[in-house]
């Protein structure tokens, strides 16, 4: 049996609108999981090297500190969360840190946290908090949008589903236990994106190559072919199946847009350098254009399976 027991909500003091709030308490009603909150806070002046007075380091420190408590202690009580939740407030600079520093007394099946905005590739690579904690988060991460509660019930999960490398078919399976294991008592439509190339566009660097006739009508059988396989495995309706030619972000925000999705779950394979962090990837491409939620799952990720602990 599978289940989601810890969900792990990040407040981030940066942002104006805690718009993850709301969202990990309907989801940890709908989960019956236990909700855990944290937030962090960093000051460099604080550390050895900066500020020559110890004692004006430390009461700096505690004072940052103080202050991150009371404000995350008001909004627990402004949404009307019990007293007793956990906080804890920590002392780092980066989100996914937080998580790592909870994850010694707690594991944590979900981590929720509001979505950063990125209006240009600068800000992509100068705002980078939710970039990190996709790549090094121990744990998938939902980062929510401004739309409101998932009211739609439409879910749509994104996958690959032709791929021969056992990264990608292992975030496949994770994609869609994720998306199964969220529609437990079938409370959403489940559906599912598939994107393949355009053969004519791909072959066309090759003009010396020829192209088969049946080329096209061939890739689209093997994706079709594959993707109900997929549904079948997961009882995903024939008609909630969106097979379509071309990148695979702009697939997924078509249909996301098409079907009102609440929130899309999707692979990220996490990649490194700055030309990584400049063109982004397609779970940030996605982040981007659309305004549902994201659940991005590497392949270390997964559900835990309760009967086997």
């Amino acid at each position: 049996m599978l289940s989601i027991q810890n969900v792990l909500l990040i407040l981030d003091q940066e942002l104006d609108n805690q718009v993850a709030i709301k969202r990990a308490m309907q989801i940890c009603k709908e989960q019956n999981a236990n909700l855990f909150i944290t937030t962090y806070i960093y000051n460099h002046a604080c550390e050895e090297g900066s500020l020559t007075d110890l004692d004006l380091r430390h009461d700096l420190k505690a004072l940052l500190l103080e202050k991150s408590q009371q404000w995350a202690e008001d909004l627990i009580q402004e949404y009307y969360l019990p007293k007793d939740t956990p906080l804890s407030i920590c002392w780092c600079d980066h989100a996914y840190q937080s998580v790592i520093d909870n994850s010694q007394e707690h594991s944590f099946d979900l981590v929720i946290k509001a979505a950063a905005k990125h209006h240009s590739i600068l800000d992509r690579v100068m705002q980078h908090q939710d970039w990190n904690l996709l790549k090094l988060c121990p744990a998938p991460v939902l980062l929510v949008k401004e739309k409101p509660a998932w009211e739609s019930r439409n879910l749509l999960a994104s996958i690959d589903a032709t791929s021969l490398d056992n990264a990608h078919k292992t975030i496949n399976e994770h994609i869609c236990e994720f998306a199964e294991l969220l529609n437990t008592d079938r409370l959403y439509d489940l559906h599912l994106a598939n994107s393949y190339p355009m053969m004519s566009l791909t072959l066309a660097s090759l003009p010396d190559t020829p192209i088969p006739e049946d080329l096209q009508q061939y890739v689209v059988t093997q994706h079709e072919d594959a993707c109900d396989l997929i549904a079948q495995k997961y009882n995903i309706p024939s008609d909630q199946l969106h097979i379509r030619e071309g990148e695979p972000e702009e697939v997924i925000t078509t249909v996301a847009s098409e079907i009102d999705a609440d929130a899309i779950i999707i692979g990220i394979l996490p990649e490194d350098g700055v030309q990584s962090i400049i063109l982004g990837s397609t779970v940030e491409h996605v982040l981007d254009a659309c305004n549902c939620d994201i659940l991005a799952i590497k392949p270390q990720d997964g559900v835990i399976d309760i009967e086997a602990n």
